[in-house]
């Protein structure tokens, strides 16, 4: 068993409640009884890790990932050294100080939040996850932790190399299907950029990125959120964070409204969508 320090306040429930809010339906990751567990892509090889919470300073971990790379991983998917911003307005400030533990869970990858963001349009959460588990099958084996299979993201050049009617089988529109092999061969050929990568500009990559059919403002937007954990990173368009605004925000009565309303919010709009969304949803913790 190996451990990560962490900076309190540190929830690690609040922080995956986007993994609990699928009931275990993501092909990757999974929140069950306290444990998180996850699968994926490290130094070329696929490996998991299982992390529960030991107290407000210790994550204890477990799993084949690298040791060395622990704290990376945990930084990069649990946004660890993230900090809760101050918010002026009244609701979020509540929310704030409700959820202080809560950080920013996401995929640690921009490819892995374009496609889960491709997938993902337009469905719900319930949905995205059981479409992506059954994508995600396509192209790799199963990894048993805990007696649960798990299956990676496909890399870049498995998406690229795959003929859309292929990926169109994991029940994702054909333009869609079109879509994630073109940001396949993109992140492939080194047209698209993550995160690591020297050059990154998520501005310049969600101008490319929109160049693709099938991939507009909330497709960019929400992969920078789940993808990447981008502070500002607000999903224009999503009826979703619509609903969850509403429950504190009655007057917020459509979407262009919460584009204005969300221009209060900055420069944390991502922040302020999580806080909203996890009031709505919950948490099991």
């Amino acid at each position: 068993m190996r451990t990560i320090a962490v900076q309190p306040p540190f929830d690690l429930a609040r922080t995956v409640a986007p993994v609990w809010w699928a009931r275990g339906r993501w092909p990757n990751v999974d929140w069950q009884g306290g444990v998180l567990s996850w699968v994926g892509w490290e130094q070329n090889r696929i490996v998991w890790r299982s992390v529960t919470q030991r107290d407000q300073q210790t994550l204890e971990v477990s799993g084949s990932g690298d040791h060395a790379l622990d704290d990376d991983w945990a930084s990069r998917v649990l946004g660890v050294a993230a900090v809760m911003p101050k918010f002026s307005h009244a609701t979020l400030k509540d929310f704030a100080v409700e959820h202080s533990g809560m950080k920013p869970w996401s995929a640690g990858s921009h490819f892995e939040g374009i496609i889960s963001s491709v997938v993902g349009q337009s469905i719900s959460v319930a949905a995205a996850a059981t479409t992506e588990r059954r994508l995600y099958g396509l192209f790799n084996k199963a990894t048993d932790v805990g007696g649960r299979d798990f299956w990676p993201p496909p890399t870049p050049l498995q998406l690229a190399t795959a003929e859309p009617a292929h990926v169109r089988t994991s029940g994702v529109t054909a333009t869609r299907a079109s879509a994630l092999v073109a940001v396949g061969n993109g992140f492939a050929c080194g047209q698209f950029l993550d995160s690591v990568d020297p050059g990154f500009d998520p501005l310049l990559e969600g101008v490319k990125l929109r160049a693709i059919s099938g991939i507009g403002p909330w497709t960019v937007r929400s992969a920078l959120l789940w993808g990447l954990a981008e502070p500002d990173a607000h999903p224009t368009g999503d009826v979703a964070l619509l609903r969850a605004v509403r429950r504190s925000l009655p007057d917020v009565e459509t979407l262009k409204q919460l584009d204005r309303v969300a221009e209060e919010w900055r420069p944390h709009r991502g922040w302020a969508a999580r806080l909203f969304w996890l009031d709505l949803l919950g948490f099991d913790g």
